[in-house]
């Protein structure tokens, strides 16, 4: 457990220090700062829906980014600097190395999404004249979202080089914020052969589903209100919690038999 956290700990201490990462978020804070520029061109509701549309998607597009390049080269980086045998010559299992990475991202990206939120409640606050707690559901389910990109992203790690990464972990995320209306289109469609709906849906249990985390819509909207919010929070944020304690399994025993 120690050395699992001191890599956590270490992880997080190098991921600040990355300019890159730095520069994303310090773009993001600026452009959700400066959001409530944008009132006077909307008015009554439609001031609502452009603010928190607006910082919504900067913050999910900022987390995105930063979930993929920050856990890109975790792996691979310490390999290639060869500081991956100074560290397992010590009494750390290669299972709390992988287990260390990604809590070390994890917490990088809860810090990203700290900064992220307390801006994006002040511009709000600026522009609308009130806190709408709905925005911190908002903010919960993005973090999670890039959680699991993350342990995506660590899972091709394990046994792929950072630029194929970059694009494999580009397309799942794609194609799991875009699986969900596929599906439902081929569904409700009756001239689908089941031959052709299978496939479809066994990728559906296989990729993750990215588009739950997308609940801009009702909060933007209140007219569009889901039928249990509290209930379908919970139940995504386990199916993201399962889905990232898989990948973590998958990547551990990946990382355990690969080759130094």
């Amino acid at each position: 457990m120690n050395a699992t956290l001191a890599i956590a700990g270490a992880t997080f201490g190098e991921a600040v220090r990355k300019r890159i990462l730095m520069v994303i978020l310090l773009v993001a804070l600026l452009i959700i700062l400066i959001s409530p520029a944008f009132e006077p061109f909307a008015g009554g509701r439609g001031a609502r829906t452009l603010i928190l549309g607006f910082g919504f998607g900067v913050v999910q597009l900022a987390g995105t980014f930063i979930a993929i390049i920050l856990c890109t080269s975790m792996i691979p980086t310490e390999i290639e600097r060869r500081t991956i045998y100074t560290i397992l010559s010590k009494p750390v299992q290669r299972y709390q190395f992988v287990l260390g990475k990604f809590v070390g991202a994890v917490g990088t990206l809860g810090f990203m999404y700290l900064m992220m939120g307390i801006v994006l409640m002040i511009a709000s606050r600026m522009a609308l004249g009130e806190f709408d707690p709905d925005i911190l559901r908002g903010l919960i389910m993005f973090f999670f979202q890039s959680s699991l990109l993350a342990a995506v992203v660590l899972f091709f790690s394990t046994f792929v080089s950072p630029l194929v990464n970059y694009f494999l972990s580009g397309g799942v995320f794609l194609l799991g914020n875009l699986l969900s209306s596929f599906l439902e289109s081929i569904q409700r469609d009756p001239e689908v052969t089941p031959l052709t709906r299978v496939p479809v849906q066994l990728l559906t249990v296989i990729l993750p589903n990215f588009a739950n985390f997308n609940v801009q819509n009702p909060i933007m909207n209140p007219e569009q209100v889901l039928t249990d919010p509290t209930a379908y929070t919970v139940q995504t944020l386990a199916y993201a919690v399962v889905y990232i304690a898989l990948l973590l399994i998958a990547s551990m025993l990946i990382f355990n038999q690969r080759e130094m």
